[in-house]
């Protein structure tokens, strides 16, 4: 099993090259290629694909956190290294999801397809009257999100989770899921 987001995607570009005939083809799809997915990659937004807004990341005040989350702000968001790796995989035909403990807005999603061209095919955020922690809500999400989506509850279906926080790390690598530490491919350390 690849170790690094790196070498997953390179593991993926490499069977798409070596697959030339119908009968390779039919192979690779059945494997996850082009047609189906085989793979489900989520990514959280603070401080992984993009700086964080606010200063929830420090302080866990989520009060503060949901006044700094306006429109405004996020109109002016850093892409982060990350940023290229979550179209890569949404290119490469892995599931992507973007997770986030922001407040649920409306103008998020085609926020961050429109505005800023990030490829994703599902936004999962916090509801507006929740206020558990970041970690549990999380997981949470992620064991609802699998319920609700029998096809990526496969025994052979590979679930990654991309955070820069170690404790949403541990809670969702305590349910079965590969975790990544966004801070490491984005330079932080």
């Amino acid at each position: 099993m690849p170790k690094t987001l790196k070498q997953l995607l390179a593991t993926d570009r490499k069977l798409a090259r070596g697959f030339q005939s119908v009968q390779d083809h039919t192979h690779y799809k059945m494997l996850g290629g082009k047609d189906s997915f085989t793979r489900l990659v989520v990514f959280d937004i603070d401080d992984t694909i993009f700086e964080s807004v606010g200063t929830y990341e420090k302080d866990y005040d989520l009060k503060k956190f949901i006044k700094d989350n306006s429109l405004w702000n996020n109109l002016f968001l850093k892409k982060l290294p990350l940023f290229q790796k979550v179209n890569d995989f949404y290119l490469m035909k892995s599931y992507v999801v973007i997770q986030t403990a922001r407040a649920s807005r409306w103008w998020l999603k085609p926020l961050l397809k429109y505005r800023y061209g990030l490829l994703f095919h599902e936004l999962i955020q916090r509801p507006v009257e929740n206020d558990m922690s970041s970690n549990d809500l999380k997981r949470e999400q992620l064991i609802q999100f699998i319920m609700n989506h029998k096809e990526f509850s496969g025994k052979y279906f590979h679930k990654i989770f991309v955070d820069d926080s170690k404790a949403n790390r541990d809670s969702v690598e305590s349910i079965g899921w590969s975790v990544y530490n966004s801070n490491y491919y984005n330079g932080v350390k």
